[in-house]
């Protein structure tokens, strides 16, 4: 409730003044009339709406901000309709500023009531190892009779194997508002991975990944031209350093496994020594003695990942995906895990999901881990969640963490 309290302060109490005193600032203290003062405290109570609707959303994040900004969306939408209908009197600073609060103060409250929220878990039946990945208070109930009520959400390890008294303590418990989860989706829920063990070709979203990736092939060229100004005076420093430090070649060009297992080129700036051909194809690990002084600033600011903006445009990758592997490697991988071959089922891509969750990969185990969140991008594939590893990337970029 303190939440949502807050909510209706920010909105009802202190947004009015601030629309009416960027009127005064504009010049227009005079039309503070009676109907502008109506309009201003109508969109105060939207601002106000998306808050408290924003504090009562539940699930994993990237579904919340996705909710709250389409709701925002909707509301100041079917706000602007009905002044347009009715012939309202209105201000259109007023509008797009409520516009511009309610798209920065709904994730504001969704991002704080996501991380303040404490939530209790308790597992139902018999241990499972699956548990250990919970990060959260979480306690393990043997007996059915115990009481539940003490608990945010109850987890099981199957709804099929229970027994009649933990169907019917389950029973009750729904009954009562809580929500009872399997424990390997909520651990994909709340950490963003996919369970190798449980995982499933029926979980992929087949008609997500077809209709999605037109939608995001618009994006990536949208993105890349969007990013060019920045991009090419960087691309061009990093390329005039490379030559001089490192001499030619200044590009790097090896052989990746891209969409559907089809191999292209692709290109990066040199940040390592030329190695000799007895050393055979093998991943770059941290502290690697290859990399060079320059190559360690341009990886550290991913720098030496531009000259792949060439692959976003020829179609071969996309800005946002699972990191392409070397062919050689990713048939090791598909011989060790089978489940490996998915990720050739979207583009390859710059950044992604397990980049910004897991940083790079040098060794099997290592690989097996960023497998787990790959596979949790391509069977969540959406606008929303590229827009969160998008802002992730960022932050990435500033801490300079996973850098090899």
């Amino acid at each position: 409730m303190g939440i949502i309290a807050g909510s209706v302060v920010v909105g009802i109490g202190l947004m009015p003044f601030l629309y009416a005193a960027a009127l005064v600032d504009v010049g227009m203290a005079a039309a503070l009339s009676g109907d502008t003062l109506r309009h201003i405290l109508i969109n105060a109570g939207v601002n106000t709406l998306v808050m408290i609707w924003a504090a009562r959303l539940g699930g994993r994040l990237d579904h919340k901000l996705a909710a709250v900004l389409s709701r925002a969306l909707i509301l100041h939408g079917s706000l602007a309709f009905w002044i347009l209908v009715a012939r309202e009197p209105y201000s259109n600073q007023v509008m797009l500023m409520a516009g511009g609060a309610s798209a920065i103060a709904g994730p504001t409250v969704v991002l704080i009531r996501h991380c303040a929220h404490e939530v209790r878990a308790a597992l139902l039946g018999p241990w499972h190892p699956l548990v250990e990945r919970v990060q959260i208070p979480c306690d393990l109930i043997r007996d059915p009779a115990t009481s539940l009520a003490p608990y945010d959400v109850l987890l099981t390890a199957s709804v099929v194997d229970l027994s009649p008294e933990w169907a019917t303590a389950l029973s009750k418990a729904m009954l009562m508002g809580q929500p009872v989860r399997l424990l390997a989706e909520f651990v994909e829920e709340t950490q963003g991975i996919v369970s190798l063990e449980h995982f499933d070709l029926e979980h992929l979203p087949e008609a997500g990944l077809t209709s999605y990736r037109t939608r995001k092939r618009l994006m990536d060229i949208g993105l890349v031209v969007l990013g060019l100004p920045v991009a090419l005076p960087l691309l061009l420093i990093g390329a005039v350093l490379v030559l001089v430090t490192m001499g030619r070649p200044v590009l790097f060009v090896q052989p990746r496994v891209g969409l559907g297992g089809s191999v292209f080129r692709m290109f990066k700036l040199r940040t390592m020594q030329v190695a000799p051909p007895e050393d055979g194809v093998r991943a770059t690990s941290t502290g690697d003695l290859r990399v060079t002084t320059v190559g360690k600033v341009l990886r550290r600011f991913r720098i030496d990942e531009l000259p792949q903006l060439l692959n976003v445009l020829r179609g071969d990758m996309s800005v946002i995906g699972p990191r392409p592997e070397q062919p050689a490697l990713a048939e090791e991988y598909v011989r060790k895990i089978p489940t490996f071959a998915y990720r050739s089922l979207v583009r390859p891509g710059i950044t992604g999901w397990a980049q910004v969750r897991a940083g790079y990969a040098a060794n099997l185990e290592e690989s097996r881990t960023k497998l787990t969140y790959d596979l949790f991008y391509i069977k969540n594939f959406s606008f929303a969640l590229d827009l969160q590893i998008l802002v992730r990337t960022i932050w990435t970029l500033v801490g300079g963490a996973g850098v090899r």
